[in-house]
């Protein structure tokens, strides 16, 4: 009876040992995930001062509030940005000011979207031409 109850132990033991084994899962160290980390948009009001077509890009002069001075940056444009007052980069000219919206990647500043502003033209306005009459004033009757 003692050979029994020493070979129920044994397989007790060996059955409780596989079964704290089975239970446990293998010790995986997750890797952290990188950050995807997203272009900062920035924004900026400034006077257009050079178009080039063939780059696709302008430059604009604007003032930088942070460091208290004049600056001077250069915007591509790709097919994704979005454009105001001008259906190409052709309808834009040196001297308009423009808010430009954009991204800094790459080494490139790409514009998301860009709002010119164009100078119009003053309305002409044609004064009526003086007759003798309005020019003595109204007829006494």
């Amino acid at each position: 009876m003692k050979r029994y109850l020493l070979a129920i132990i044994f397989l007790g033991l060996f059955a409780g040992i596989g079964q704290c084994q089975d239970n446990q899962a293998p010790a995986v160290q997750e890797q952290p995930q990188e950050a995807v980390v997203q272009p900062q948009e920035v924004s900026i009001y400034g006077e257009i001062k050079a178009v080039d077509a063939a780059a696709n890009s302008m430059t604009i002069q604007y003032y930088d509030y942070d460091s208290d001075e004049e600056k001077s940056i250069t915007i591509m444009m790709d097919n994704t940005t979005k454009m105001e007052n001008a259906a190409t980069l052709a309808d834009i000219r040196q001297g308009n000011w423009a808010d430009v919206i954009y991204t800094a990647a790459g080494g490139k500043n790409i514009a998301k979207s860009i709002i010119v502003e164009k100078e119009e033209e003053a309305p002409v306005v044609e004064m009526p031409a003086k007759t003798e009459e309005s020019a003595q004033g109204t007829p006494n009757q």
